[in-house]
């Protein structure tokens, strides 16, 4: 049986790789009935519109600090619903069975920041759910830093929220449960968010399909290099390398970089054959 979430809205933005964001859309919508599911992007249509998703045009979002600025100025006009799902092209629902209406009494619940201190660590935004109360929160305009957004509502002005708008977050133990991004998940969570999981959901072919999606901008990072070293402790070389060269190609790169390509080639090497 579908989990039916009628009171929560699913959102994503993206222009940069839309059909990736569709992608996860799709996986988060195959396993949940959503309130209303909502695709932000730019001069683009997938060749088929899912039933229930709504594609809405905004201007383009050509850096993070674009995103933030949607996030918390103008996503909340297009909610209506008590609560939103907000993901990304890297994160979606992926154990419907393990989601609790516990989450639902929180005004914030994201995976937890292992670097942040206690009493700051549940944050991150690229698998969040948030309620109604968070979303008109976030446009106090006594908010003037809004980058990264997740930030700015959990660790920079969180004791502000919390006193003026009297929202409230999740605790560790509770995020959890509902997501992981840097942490090893202690069991089946929700949903997850990092580009560096995806080799634990995504077969190679259809991964391979998405990083040839990508700008050059996403394999410069460090992010791209953790994905690297993902694939290969799933032995899936053939994603690797294409990781691993569109690093080289996008700029300069590291040590590191260049010690994961010799792994790769010599995984490679040890790979049986096929027999003719």
């Amino acid at each position: 049986m579908r989990l039916n979430l009628q009171q929560v809205t699913l959102v994503a933005i993206d222009t940069r790789a839309p059909a990736l964001a569709y992608e996860a859309v799709r996986r988060s919508m195959e396993l949940v009935d959503f309130g209303r599911a909502l695709l932000f992007t730019s001069s683009w249509l997938p060749t088929r519109v899912l039933p229930g998703l709504e594609v809405i045009d905004i201007k383009p979002i050509t850096s993070g600090a674009d995103y933030s600025q949607f996030v918390l100025r103008q996503l909340p006009q297009h909610v209506r619903s008590s609560h939103a799902l907000v993901t990304q092209w890297d994160g979606f629902v992926v154990d419907a069975s393990a989601w609790s209406d516990e989450f639902l009494n929180y005004d914030y619940v994201g995976p937890v920041w292992t670097d942040r201190p206690v009493g700051r660590q549940v944050g991150n935004g690229g698998f969040s759910l948030r309620s109604r109360r968070m979303l008109m929160a976030g446009m106090d305009p006594r908010i003037t830093e809004l980058h990264p957004e997740d930030h700015a509502l959990c660790v920079r002005y969180r004791e502000q929220l919390e006193q003026v708008h009297g929202v409230t977050y999740a605790p560790p133990e509770v995020a959890r449960r509902f997501g992981f991004e840097n942490e090893t998940p202690r069991g089946s969570t929700f949903g997850f968010h990092g580009p560096y999981h995806l080799p634990r959901f995504v077969p190679e072919d259809r991964l391979i399909a998405m990083l040839n999606a990508l700008p050059d901008e996403f394999f410069r990072g460090r992010d791209a290099r953790r994905m690297a070293r993902a694939m290969l402790a799933r032995r899936m070389n053939d994603a690797a390398g294409v990781v691993i060269n569109r690093r080289k190609a996008a700029g300069p790169t590291d040590t590191k970089t260049h010690v994961l390509g010799a792994v790769n080639a010599v995984l490679g090497a040890l790979r049986p054959r096929a027999r003719g």
